[in-house]
């Protein structure tokens, strides 16, 4: 009796856990310019982002800031979906605030747009109100950690 649940039990484990290690955090920044914006705008404002993405939770948090803006802020957003040097609709309003801190909650159909990098901030003044400047959401490179052979040529290029 004992063995006939095994097997299913087994399963539904293996599938919670596969599940489970589908679920990421991501970080991802952002380098905000007027040389991103379409066109590109001459200003000497600029600014970064950190951004987080929870795929299990399907939220995209925030910490945008920015300095130097010519114009008066008029609006702020996140838009999407397209590439570099593209213009795209609104997904989220951004706060009036700098820094800018606040959580998204997308659609599960927006994900992979999202993580394919095709999301960008844009930052709206007076003096430019389609967009002073702009940043485009791309994922954080990985540090890459030494190898051990690595560590151990450099210990020994230390010791000489």
């Amino acid at each position: 009796m004992k063995r006939r649940y095994a097997v299913p039990f087994v399963m539904l484990v293996a599938c919670l856990w596969v599940g489970v290690a589908a679920a990421a955090i991501l970080n991802y920044e952002a380098t905000i310019d007027g040389l991103q914006e379409t066109p590109p705008v001459a200003t000497p404002a600029s600014g970064s982002a950190t951004v987080t993405i929870d795929t299990d939770a399907n939220t995209l948090s925030y910490n945008i800031t920015y300095s130097g803006l010519i114009g008066t802020e008029t609006a702020a957003h996140i838009h999407g979906f397209a590439a570099p040097g593209t213009p795209a609709g609104v997904l989220h309003g951004l706060p009036a605030s700098n820094p800018k801190v606040g959580v998204w909650n997308y659609l599960e159909a927006q994900e992979a747009d999202i993580l394919a990098e095709l999301t960008y901030i844009n930052i709206h003044t007076s003096f430019k109100s389609g967009g002073e400047i702009r940043g485009q959401i791309v994922e954080m490179p990985v540090p890459v950690e030494p190898t051990t052979w690595g560590k151990i040529k450099n210990l020994y290029e230390t010791a000489e």
